[in-house]
């Protein structure tokens, strides 16, 4: 496994915990924590979508 697979495996594990746990500050009616949880909700999303291309690219190379 490349490093930058696993770095990219490694992030899109983290990132929803981290959402998680600023999401809950947010309900909890921490506001200074909205735009943090908004960042962190975006580069979850990339994350997802990147580990998303990058399997679909090794089920292809591996037919």
């Amino acid at each position: 496994m490349k490093m930058s697979t696993l770095l990219l495996h490694t992030f899109s594990m983290a990132f929803p915990i981290v959402v998680v746990v600023l999401g809950i500050m947010v309900l909890l009616g921490k506001a200074v924590f909205v735009p943090f949880f908004i960042g962190a909700l975006v580069v979850m999303i990339a994350l997802l979508v990147l580990l998303y291309l990058d399997k679909k690219k090794n089920a292809a190379a591996s037919k």
